[in-house]
């Protein structure tokens, strides 16, 4: 094990009195206004997660105050918030990603406690490396304490500053981290720079729809400049089933006037999505039964350039597609984690179901008319037990589908599957044959997880 970081000490406030007044007053006056003009942005629970900007506050100010409101709606705050934004100014060695070894960082507001043990733990995993000469002059992260403790007091932080790292990098830290509803991951990035405000704005529209369809490799380094930490947030998220939604959007100019050469900002929360509606539903259908008319009728995969798609349609989803024609079964694939937007996903699955099963013939021209079409939602997995009695125990027969790994096998069935096998015995025994591990003898090892399902369709 790693030895503990150093000593107690405290940072110093780095850019107190010039990206926002050292006035203790006339901060804490401006962080409250800021925060006020926030109230109300974004109705609804608290977020798992946030990203805003780290402009000086004349300029980012209404935009990170607006971001760090939906964190002061709960009615309790968070037990820890993790801090996750760019070093602009020291490299950081190692594995890209760096915490300080400081007990508390001063503000002109008071002094923000660290969480001393879980640096020691990133550093002790090989996830991270004590970086307080990249921590000492950086602002990303700085600028957010005054809101921080408005909005919710002294809650303790873990600071991480990323370098030239992988945006998987950024993530493995956040999950080793991000284990619980305590945790708030707060990230800390601008948008596009120095551009003519229209450019700025077309660029950034740009950023914000890859980050809502959670396209890491489409954030570039002109695009944001805590690309990183943004790509480890989109990464990391996946397996909490949050979504982003935008809370505000601005430029430079709003504040400054000056739209010659701009900087965007936004804030983000993700929060869980809100179920589908019967509308949104129905798109979903009749988008895969184009798709695949489409490809019956041309040979070729449906190009997918739809302009219009409902919003909550382009949140990363996962999904499975059962095609049935005359009440028979004639293929049924899908995706068990949420790797791009949920309307890609449902065609996605749609197309292989009825071109690429390999246990039924291609959908031809005279299957149309009689193909039903149902597409399954699946939530986030839960992990499970492995242990077959302490698994067989918490399985909720009709609600869950269950997913297994053992042996380099894996397998899962739809919660429909328990109307053909309703005994919890018999359902993890043709689990287990499915999987191509043997029914009668219980794999050591084996990993669990559940899921449930939102199903529609025909």
């Amino acid at each position: 094990m790693a030895p503990p970081l150093a000593g107690e000490w405290v940072r110093e406030p780095a850019v107190a009195g010039r990206f926002y007044t050292d006035d203790p007053v006339r901060l804490r006056d401006v962080v409250q206004r800021h925060l006020g003009e926030g109230v109300g942005s974004a109705p609804g629970p608290p977020p798992a997660a946030l990203i805003a900007p780290h402009a000086g506050y004349r300029y980012s100010g209404p935009t990170a105050g607006a971001g760090w409101a939906t964190l002061a709606s709960g009615e309790t705050s968070p037990d820890r918030i993790v801090l996750l934004g760019p070093s602009h100014r020291v490299p950081v060695g190692g594995s890209g990603v760096g915490v300080s070894s400081a007990s508390a960082w001063r503000t002109p507001l008071g002094e923000v406690p660290l969480d001393r043990a879980a640096a020691d733990t990133l550093v002790d995993d090989g996830l991270a490396v004590v970086a307080d000469d990249a921590h000492a002059p950086e602002h990303s992260l700085e600028v957010h304490l005054p809101f921080l403790l408005e909005a919710l007091g002294p809650v303790p932080v873990v600071p991480l500053v990323t370098g030239r790292c992988p945006a998987e990098a950024a993530a493995a830290a956040l999950r080793r981290l991000w284990s619980d509803e305590g945790t708030v991951v707060v990230v800390s990035s601008d948008l596009s720079h120095y551009l003519p405000e229209p450019e700025a704005r077309a660029r950034d529209d740009r950023t914000l729809e890859a980050v809502v369809e959670g396209r890491v490799d489409d954030i570039g380094p002109e695009d944001a400049c805590g690309r990183i930490a943004v790509g480890g947030l989109l990464l990391a998220a996946r397996s909490h089933g949050i979504a982003p939604s935008l809370v505000a959007v601005a430029t430079s100019a709003d504040t400054s006037g000056d739209a010659d050469r701009v900087v965007g900002y936004a804030s983000i929360a993700f929060t869980t999505p809100p179920p589908l509606t019967d509308g949104e539903r129905a798109w979903l259908v009749e988008r895969a039964r184009a798709a695949l008319v489409h490809e019956v009728g041309t040979g070729e995969p449906d190009p997918l350039d739809d302009a219009e798609v409902p919003a909550r349609l382009r949140l990363l989803g996962a999904s499975f597609v059962t095609l049935r024609r005359t009440g028979r079964l004639t293929g049924c694939i899908g995706s068990l984690e949420a790797c791009r937007p949920l309307w890609r996903d449902v065609v996605h699955n749609a197309r292989a179901a009825a071109f690429e099963d390999p246990r039924f013939a291609p959908v031809a021209p005279e299957d149309l008319p009689d193909l039903g079409v149902k597409v399954s939602v699946l939530s986030a997995t839960e992990p499970l037990p492995g242990e077959r009695d302490a698994l067989a125990a918490l399985l909720r027969p009709g609600v869950d589908g269950v997913l297994i790994e053992a042996e380099g096998q894996r397998g899962t069935f739809l919660p429909s599957v328990w109307e053909a096998v309703p005994s919890t015995d018999r359902f993890l025994a043709a689990l287990l044959t499915k999987a191509g591990l043997p029914d009668d003898d219980w794999p050591a090892g084996l990993r669990a997880a559940r899921y449930t399902t939102d199903e529609f369709g025909d």
